[in-house]
């Protein structure tokens, strides 16, 4: 890692909480710059120098360089592995739990719900979808998406287990579509860290795609432990497509037949239940968009 890179996520760190100290660097090394682009700063000292002075812009600040990207039915055949494989357990369970991290604009947890609705499963599960930036947890509780992109997602949804029109799962409003009321009301939007916070809820299903690419090997190791630890005992994780539990052997093993779902083979430590996991990270509600500040 670049040395100023270095010295500034260390700053970061200890001014305001947030660690970033085992993100890729490449990755984290050009989205400061970026940033530092858009603020008119000559170079990433300069950035630290403008939070001092702005201690407020510090969310400002993280939602720019946690870029979501996110899509209805993201990677369909991951989805369709979740029903093949996930789904028949998950209907001998009278409660379910399941934990979308890193969730971005939440349209992985938007799709969920509405397999989960499909399958028969929704009136029993409680979906947690987690991020860092809590601008996109905002945004992403107002259950709204452009009507071309849910147009655009027809076909992911088919190839991912989808039943019949993914538009009857949405209101129109005006120029988007909005998640129908009794989906979106099983989301529950929580900022969590996966670098600093801890377990807060226990879950059938944890949902972690394309999460991970961004992190060096030692925050991948506790990302994967803090899953073990959250997870049943026989609960699955799904990762994304380029992703695998590396170091983690041990702790998850894919059933047979499949390619991004595993299955934990530890024994989780007590768990916190459901309501604790709100009181300690409560969700966010849904409000109107944030003005523009001109930042």
């Amino acid at each position: 890692m670049p040395p100023d890179v270095q010295d500034f996520v260390h700053f970061i760190y200890d001014r305001f909480g947030y660690d970033f100290r085992k993100y890729r660097p490449a990755t984290l090394t050009s989205r400061l710059h970026n940033i530092c682009a858009r603020l008119h700063l000559p170079g990433i000292p300069a950035l630290g120098d403008w939070l001092v002075q702005n201690p407020d812009q510090i969310r400002f600040f993280v939602d720019q360089l946690c870029i979501p990207v996110t899509e209805l039915f993201r990677e369909p055949e991951t989805f369709a592995e979740v029903c093949a494989h996930v789904f028949p357990t998950l209907h001998s369970f009278p409660r379910i739990t399941i934990w979308h991290a890193g969730c971005a604009a939440g349209h992985e947890a938007y799709s969920m719900a509405i397999l989960l609705h499909e399958a028969g499963l929704l009136d029993r599960s409680t979906i947690f979808a987690s991020d860092i930036s809590y601008a996109v947890l905002e945004k992403a509780a107002q259950g709204r998406i452009p009507r071309d992109q849910v147009q655009a997602a027809q076909t992911r949804y088919l190839q991912g287990g989808g039943a019949d029109l993914l538009d009857a799962h949405f209101d129109a409003v005006g120029p988007l579509m909005q998640l129908k009321p009794e989906l979106l009301s099983k989301i529950n939007f929580i900022e969590h860290s996966l670098s600093t916070d801890a377990v807060f809820c226990e879950a059938n299903l944890i949902f972690c795609c394309n999460v991970l690419i961004y992190f060096e090997r030692q925050l991948q190791g506790r990302a994967l432990g803090l899953f073990s630890d959250s997870l049943v005992r026989g609960g699955y994780l799904c990762l994304g497509q380029r992703e695998t539990p590396i170091g983690a052997r041990t702790k998850f093993a894919k059933p047979p037949g499949a390619s991004w779902v595993y299955r934990s083979i530890s024994r989780p430590r007590p768990q916190l239940a459901g309501a604790e996991a709100l009181a300690t990270h409560p969700p966010c509600q849904a409000a109107p968009p944030r003005q523009d500040d001109g930042s």
